[in-house]
This record gives structure tokens, C-alpha cells and sequence, in this order.
């Protein structure tokens, strides 16, 4: 620091470091609002039961990719084997989780929008057939 009589005058060394710091900053920014948009982008999903190796998880209508994958993980986060069944009708959600995929009922099955399959971490949405 430097002592101008008005101001005190910071110089950096090396403008390169300079760069750096500034580059550093923008990427803690980003990261946080990223955080803050994850956060937001799967607010309108909740996980409703879950049993050692299966999560039911209800979004709203139309969630996009990224908040059911978000979702997913939320449900699954503590849990090696997990996979968490995704709906956006709440009328078709089981009301307990079963032990395994399995015994969920065919009807909630093929109802269900998709499946966050947690130990390979992908997200399989589920289409109908015509």
C-alpha cells in the first residue's frame, strides 16, 4: 500500500494475479447462484416415502429435466441402491414405498413420469406407448 495523501494506493505485483482473483470471484459467484437455482429449480418436487431402496417422489406438472434429476437426488442422497420413482399426478402415487421396484403396483408404475436410478446417476423418463 501506498500512501497518496488522500487515498491509500493498493498495488498488486503481478497483473496476472490480479486476473486470477477476479476470475476466482466470478466462479464462487456463479457457483453459489447455481446453488440458488438448484435449490428453486426443485422446490416443486417432495419426496412423499421411502423404504431402504426405493423413494416416491411427487413434482409438479411439466418440471423440467434438471429439477426431476435434482429431485432424484435429493430423495436418494443418503442411500447407495435408490432409485427414486417420479410423478406428477398425485392421484397415482402409492401411498408407502415398497422394499423394492418390483412391488410397486403396474397401474403406479406405468403412471409414473420417470426414475432417478441413484448409484448410476441417471435420470429415465418413462413415455407411453401408442
Amino acid at each position: 500500500m501506498i500512501e497518496t495523501g488522500l487515498w491509500p494506493v493498493f498495488l498488486f505485483p503481478n497483473p496476472k494475479a490480479t486476473a486470477m482473483r477476479i476470475s476466482a470471484s466470478r466462479v464462487v459467484v456463479a457457483s453459489l447462484l447455481g446453488l440458488i437455482g438448484a435449490s428453486a429449480v426443485h422446490a416443486s418436487c417432495s419426496t412423499t416415502d421411502r423404504s431402504e431402496q426405493v423413494a416416491l417422489v411427487l413434482c409438479s406438472a411439466n418440471t423440467d429435466q434438471a429439477a426431476l434429476k435434482a429431485a432424484g437426488m435429493a430423495a436418494c442422497k443418503d442411500k447407495k441402491v435408490c432409485n427414486a420413482w417420479i410423478w406428477e399426478d398425485a392421484s397415482k402415487l402409492p401411498p408407502k414405498a415398497p422394499a423394492i421396484d418390483k412391488d410397486l403396483p403396474k397401474s403406479a408404475a406405468g403412471a409414473a413420469r420417470a426414475v432417478w436410478i441413484h448409484d448410476s446417476q441417471h435420470l429415465m423418463e418413462l413415455r407411453k406407448a401408442r
